[in-house]
């Protein structure tokens, strides 16, 4: 089999009891899987005549990272010009939005390179164990903050105009809310994004293979996002994967094989970052409060993503000009 994608769908969480990332796109899209010698890849999925691969990679950004090398470095695909929709469930800052809510991102930081002191052990005057490579204190100077060394490993900076096109795109799509959860969300208070109805947003997104939950951690990761993007950058959601996706496809485009300004990213929210006030963080790890939103987030990011779909293949010839 030879294919030349116009969009590679990335999932990766597909649970075996459930209805998982990738279940909606393969059911409802009518794909085909299919095998790609060599890749050791055994959820690889192909629609549309050939324009759609859909891929699931597993969890955690190791395995997205093999993934997505193996998927672009295999000869029977070419992805040079494809675009890339990286698209799954996300936890979020309940301050910037609520459950269901599809995030189109500008930038994702890489939340795992850092030096870390147990929470036990760091000093008075510190808010935070997590530090910077090479920084001496909390979000101190580092070398590896700075020029090419610092983008190089933890952050990527997505192409703002297509993330403007698909953002607008899809601006109007009708969501589902959580109404189930309408109790818990109001416990954030009515001033927060928790309390609002989904909504098709932009923001930016930490990615961590360390699952972290607490307000505490929260504020951590809201700094860390600042820090990396010079500023730039405001936390919205949270993922497991993405860094091993978008440091394989940087690779990809360093040969040839991919282009990394036909990325995007989609994140819908499954869940939050910290529980309402007052709640114990260890009362959320659970099968009940772990992914409160997560049918209503696979269902609202489908929405999402299959108008961009769509749009890319009916109007391949502008979207290939274009970006």
């Amino acid at each position: 089999m030879a294919v030349s994608p116009k969009v590679i769908l990335v999932t990766m969480f597909e649970p075996a009891n459930r209805a998982g990332e990738l279940t909606f796109f393969r059911e409802r899209l009518d794909l085909e899987k299919v095998e790609l010698a060599g890749t050791g890849l055994d959820e690889v999925y192909v629609g549309c005549e050939g324009d759609i691969l859909a891929v699931n990679t597993g969890v955690g950004s190791v395995n997205t990272a093999i993934a997505a090398m193996a998927l672009g470095l295999c000869p029977e695909v070419d992805a040079s010009a494809s675009f890339w929709l990286i698209t799954g469930i996300a936890g979020a800052d309940p301050a910037a939005a609520t459950l269901g809510s599809p995030v189109w991102t500008d930038w994702c930081v890489d939340g795992d390179f850092a030096f870390e002191i147990d929470a036990r052990e760091i000093p008075n005057n510190w808010s935070t164990g997590i530090l910077p490579l090479g920084a001496k204190e909390p979000f101190g100077k580092s070398d590896m903050s700075e020029g090419d060394l610092g983008r190089t490993y933890h952050t990527f900076e997505f192409n703002h105009e297509l993330v403007k096109a698909a953002h607008d795109l899809t601006l109007g799509i009708d969501l589902v809310s959580a109404d189930d959860q309408a109790a818990r969300l109001a416990k954030y208070g009515s001033d927060s994004a928790a309390a609002h109805p989904p909504a098709v947003m932009r923001g930016d997104c930490l990615s961590a293979a360390r699952y972290f939950h607490g307000e505490r951690a929260t504020v951590w990761a809201r700094q860390w996002v600042k820090y990396w993007t010079g500023g730039k950058g405001n936390l919205v959601t949270c993922g497991m994967e993405d860094s091993g996706t978008l440091h394989a496809i940087g690779h990809l485009h360093g040969i040839g094989l991919a282009n990394r300004d036909r990325v995007l990213l989609l994140r819908t929210v499954s869940n939050f970052t910290h529980p309402p006030p007052g709640e114990c963080p260890t009362e959320h790890f659970n099968d009940e409060n772990t992914f409160p939103a997560f049918d209503i987030a696979l269902e609202n990011g489908y929405r999402v993503a299959t108008a961009l779909l769509d749009s890319i293949l009916e109007n391949w010839e502008d979207y290939n000009s274009r970006h």
